[in-house]
């Protein structure tokens, strides 16, 4: 794992994956389950459900659990192992109360539904072996509607479209040439906090990586619209590095931040400093190009590596900056990192002692309306996840309830 909060261990390529979906599928794209599922079923129950994916590692073996509750708050006691069992990192992704859940290893798609006991059942896969692509990582998944989603193949340089409904691929592919770079392998984030949504466009961010996973010094952007599946700008900006979380601003304007795994070498070992992002302004589908279109992060914190970007609902951000008490130039893999956040209105900001010490990126995940933050550690009981509230005034996020495990994704179904 590349640190403890809960994300990075999703970061790319950096963890051997073990197929579990069905292995015989291959260019007939649907088998296993269900050849028609058009409705997510709603169980048992009627009141609410939530979804969390735990996720475990022991040895050579990582296993992914798709546990169900009916609550998600202070009263909160779930059992991390108790849901369908899958091998391997799954970062599920969630539309409408069904769960669809890729394999890393073979480019297949599960769709789960929820049924009796308010328990998710397996049902039918999707193989996109049939239009030529060999994987498929979790983080490459997105869902538009009930009947549109997309999959993102760098290696074809393309977006399938595919119908989550009736588990089929549409025919239609959306070639992205211009993201190809000599050396370097293009990623669009879809995962929790990426993509932003504007009417029928969507912003996703976009970086690139080597075949060593060191990421390109450049800022990317795709916007795509969903109505016409057509790419309308893709814009490239060389004054901050890697883009990987977009951060809607009260305003309207989206900050592009970058990784812990990017932003820390390239402050340190590149001596690309400080830490900034880059804008896309309110109505707009690429970077502000203007002096003021670069924001310095770092001097928003303690004027060192940042990373992270939680929205606060009201006038700012949460993020995390490298503790120079803590970071001793070789532990960048431990708890260096401390919560700040910065309030636009007043254009001040803070450290946040009653959070502990971050080992990376602040991630952050809608659930049922609200955001919550889940903060990683691994102890002498083991892994453990605490999920906090984030308040829609500002102030501290609080702690709400905590399980065995990382997690690796979470959503209200119903």
């Amino acid at each position: 794992m590349k640190n403890g909060n809960g994300g990075a261990a999703r970061s790319r390529g950096v963890r051997a994956r073990v197929s579990w979906a069905c292995l015989g599928l291959a260019a007939a794209g649907i088998g296993c389950g269900s050849d028609d599922i058009t409705t997510s079923t709603s169980g048992t129950g009627t009141g609410p459900l939530y979804l969390v994916a735990t996720f475990f590692s022991t040895g050579d073996t990582e296993t992914t659990y798709f546990v169900t509750s009916p609550t998600f708050d202070e009263t909160t006691q779930l059992d991390s192992t108790d849901g369908p069992e899958l091998l391997g990192g799954v970062v599920p992704t969630i539309w409408n109360g069904a769960v669809f859940a890729p394999d890393a290893m073979a480019p297949v798609i599960t769709r789960f539904d929820i049924g009796a006991g308010d328990r998710l059942v397996r049902g039918a896969d999707l193989s996109f072996a049939g239009v030529g692509m060999t994987r498929l990582e979790s983080w490459h998944v997105f869902v538009v509607s009930d009947t549109q989603g997309y999959a993102f193949d760098p290696a074809g340089l393309r977006l399938i479209e595919w119908d989550p409904s009736q588990m089929q691929l549409t025919g239609v592919e959306i070639p992205l040439p211009m993201l190809q770079r000599t050396g370097w392998v293009p990623n669009l984030v879809f995962e929790h906090s990426g993509i932003v949504r504007r009417d029928s466009t969507l912003l996703i961010p976009l970086g690139w990586q080597d075949q060593d996973f060191n990421s390109m010094y450049a800022s990317g952007v795709l916007a795509l619209n969903v109505d016409t599946n057509q790419v309308i700008s893709v814009d490239e900006d060389e004054r901050c590095g890697e883009t990987y979380a977009a951060i809607p601003m009260p305003n309207g304007d989206v900050f592009f931040m970058p990784p812990d795994w990017s932003a820390m070498p390239h402050f340190y070992a590149d001596m690309h400093q400080p830490t900034c992002v880059t804008v896309v302004r309110a109505g707009q589908s690429v970077f502000d190009a203007s002096e003021s279109g670069v924001v310095d992060v770092s001097a928003m914190g303690d004027g060192l590596p940042s990373t992270g970007g939680v929205p606060d609902g009201a006038n700012g951000f949460y993020f995390t900056s490298v503790d120079e008490t803590l970071y001793d130039g070789t532990n960048a893999a431990d708890p260096v990192w401390r919560v700040w956040h910065r309030d636009f209105a007043t254009n001040t900001s803070r450290r946040i002692d009653t959070l502990p010490v971050w080992a990376g990126n602040l991630y952050y995940v809608n659930v049922g309306g609200a955001n919550f933050i889940p903060y990683w550690e691994d102890g002498s009981a083991g892994t453990q996840t605490t999920m906090y509230r984030v308040p829609s005034d500002g102030s501290d996020p609080t702690p709400v309830f905590s399980f065995e495990g990382n997690w690796y994704g979470a959503a209200r179904l119903r």
